[in-house]
């Protein structure tokens, strides 16, 4: 079983489904460009959801500090570009690619406390807001933030603080937080 670290990283991901095929022997230049168009073409039909900017422009205008706690692609530096291709990222003060600019991937805590860090904020007067109860939950709580999960896909699990139906609810909720 391939750790967290690696759960994301597509190279492994090609190898270890060409042997399942029975191919062996793949160069290894030509697995990286696979990956490379993986990622360029996943960039490029993943938007972000409909309610992200309109929510992140709300609370920015609401004097809020924002920061992004993501994990790595699998493939240094490639989050980090695909968040650049977000037009409205310019609104986030710090962000923190977890198991790049971290020892571990998330539910590590060690990203959660840099974004706090770096946004110059307490983690106990923090709010995280997630989509994977499994990965957001548990390491937002391990430093003392208040938790969120965002229901987008069935997601259920890791016992957060809050629950919203979509970012659109966010604004409202930490107002009353």
């Amino acid at each position: 079983m391939l750790g967290r670290k690696f759960r994301y990283n597509r190279d492994v991901w090609w190898k270890t489904l060409f042997k399942e095929l029975g191919l062996k022997r793949m160069d290894p230049k030509w697995i990286r460009d696979l990956t490379l168009q993986y990622w360029r073409v996943y960039a490029a039909n993943s938007p972000p959801f409909k309610d992200a900017e309109p929510t992140v422009r709300k609370l920015k205008r609401a004097g809020y500090k924002l920061g992004i706690v993501s994990d790595s692609d699998g493939t240094p530096g490639m989050k980090r570009k695909r968040i650049r291709q977000v037009p409205f990222r310019i609104l986030f003060e710090a962000i923190v690619v977890a198991g790049e600019d971290t020892p571990r991937v998330k539910p590590g805590h060690e990203s959660f406390s840099l974004i706090a860090r770096k946004l110059r904020v307490q983690p106990k007067s923090s709010i995280y807001i997630g989509d994977n109860p499994r990965t957001d939950i548990e390491g937002a709580k391990a430093v003392g933030m208040i938790s969120v999960i965002v229901h987008r896909r069935g997601n259920q699990g890791g016992n957060p603080d809050y629950h919203v139906p979509n970012l659109r609810a966010l604004p409202g909720l930490v107002k009353s937080i």
